[in-house]
């Protein structure tokens, strides 16, 4: 009962993470479209890494896979981590 209230509220969150991310986004895309600075434009693809690597373990989690699944799941959600902060990175020191 527990475990299954646990794993609803993650999949909220989840919800709520990506929705909040996608808004940002589209908030930093419609200003690379007024301003076409291409840091802009590399900011949103790292933030688009970013928040798809922040939800991919429950992602995985909802797809139900086994305990491997799991652990690659977490595996590649940081590899995406790193990916989305390393691109933002770049575009705020490319600025």
């Amino acid at each position: 009962m527990i475990e299954s209230q646990f794993i609803l509220i993650q999949q909220i969150l989840a919800v709520v993470t990506l929705i909040l991310g996608g808004a940002l986004i589209i908030f930093i895309y419609d200003a690379y479209k007024v301003v076409k600075q291409p840091t802009l434009l590399y900011f949103t693809i790292g933030l688009f890494t970013l928040v798809i690597g922040i939800v991919l373990p429950d992602i995985v989690q909802m797809a139900g896979p086994g305990i491997t699944g799991l652990y690659w799941g977490e595996v590649l959600s940081r590899i995406l981590e790193i990916i989305g902060i390393g691109v933002m990175n770049f575009a705020v020191l490319r600025g």
